[in-house]
C-alpha cells in the first residue's frame, strides 16, 4: 500500500502517491524499484549470522531487498535521489514514464554514494541520461574515489565527463536545493551521505537487509567498507529516526513504504 507525504502549513501528513504531473507547493515522494523482479540479499553477505537468528527471522533463503531510487516533487522541482544501476532491464525510466515524467524533467539529482548500483543509471553511451539535471555529490565521497586518475573507477570518470559543469560538489554546510539537508552517515563508503526532507530520511545504504539489520544493526553487509563506522552510523541514524519520529526510505528496502 502506497503512502503520500504532504507538507502543510501547520501539519505534516504523509502519503506516497502514484500520480504524475508537476508539483506545486506540495512534497510528494515516489519510491521506484529499479529491479524488475523481487530481490534478496544472500545471507552469506552478512557474515556469520547465528542459526537461531536465521530461523527466528525467517531469512534462510535470503534477506528481502531491492535496488531503489527516490523521485521527489517539491517546490516545482523534480528531484532524484540516486539513479539505480542502469542495467538493460532497469525499471527507473519506464516507471518515471508511468508517473508522468521523462528524464529531461529531472532538475536535481542527489547522490548518496558512488557505488555502481547508485550511479549506473546516470550515463548511457557517454551521454547524461538526465540532461537538464544538476548532480549534487558530497565532496568527501567524490574526493575519496578520485584521489588519482589511476584509482578513479571508469563509471565515476564517465559520470564526471558526462555532467561536466552540472556536477556540483558540496560540503555538509552548503545549502542544497528545495531545502534538502545532507547528513553524514559514513562507513558504507568514505562519504556515504543521507538526506532529510521534512520528516523523511533518504538513508541510502544504511541497511542492505532490513529484516536482519533493523533488529541487529551490528551485522554488516560485506559492501560496507569501514564496518565499525558503518555500524555506528546505522545505529545513530536509526536512533535519530526513532527519537524525532522520522520515516526512513532506503535504496535497498524491500517495500515501497518507509519505516
Amino acid at each position: 500500500m502506497k503512502k503520500t507525504m504532504i507538507l502543510g502549513l501547520a501539519t505534516l501528513l504523509g502519503v506516497l502517491t502514484s500520480c504524475g504531473g508537476k508539483a506545486t507547493s506540495e512534497t510528494t515522494l515516489h519510491v521506484i524499484f529499479d529491479n524488475p523482479a523481487p530481490r534478496t540479499m544472500p545471507l552469506a553477505l552478512f557474515g556469520d549470522v547465528p542459526a537461531e537468528l536465521v530461523t527466528s527471522l525467517n531469512i534462510a533463503e535470503g534477506v528481502p531487498s531491492s535496488v531503489s531510487v527516490m523521485l521527489m516533487e517539491k517546490d516545482g522541482q523534480q528531484c532524484l535521489f540516486d539513479a539505480g544501476n542502469g542495467n538493460n532491464d532497469s525499471r527507473l525510466l519506464p516507471r518515471m514514464g508511468e508517473l508522468g515524467f521523462s528524464a529531461s524533467d529531472i532538475d536535481v539529482i542527489f547522490i548518496t554514494h558512488l557505488h555502481g548500483d547508485h550511479i549506473g543509471g546516470l550515463v548511457k553511451d557517454g551521454q547524461p541520461v538526465f540532461p537538464q539535471a544538476k548532480l549534487y555529490i558530497p565532496s568527501v565521497e567524490l574526493d575519496a574515489w578520485t584521489k588519482s586518475p589511476e584509482s578513479t573507477p571508469q563509471n565515476v570518470k564517465d559520470m564526471m565527463e558526462a555532467y561536466g559543469e552540472k556536477l556540483v560538489k558540496y560540503t555538509l554546510e552548503d545549502p542544497l536545493p528545495v531545502g534538502v539537508k545532507p547528513i553524514a552517515a559514513y562507513g558504507h563508503t568514505p562519504g556515504h551521505t543521507i538526506y532529510r526532507i521534512d520528516n523523511k530520511l533518504i538513508v541510502g545504504d544504511i541497511m542492505h537487509g532490513v529484516a536482519l539489520q533493523m533488529e541487529h544493526p551490528e551485522f554488516c553487509a560485506r559492501f560496507d567498507m569501514d564496518k565499525e563506522q558503518a555500524i555506528a552510523s546505522r545505529k545513530a541514524i536509526m536512533e535519530m529516526a526513532k527519537k524525532e519520529g522520522l520515516t526512513m526510505y532506503g535504496m535497498h528496502f524491500p517495500t515501497e513504504e518507509g519505516i
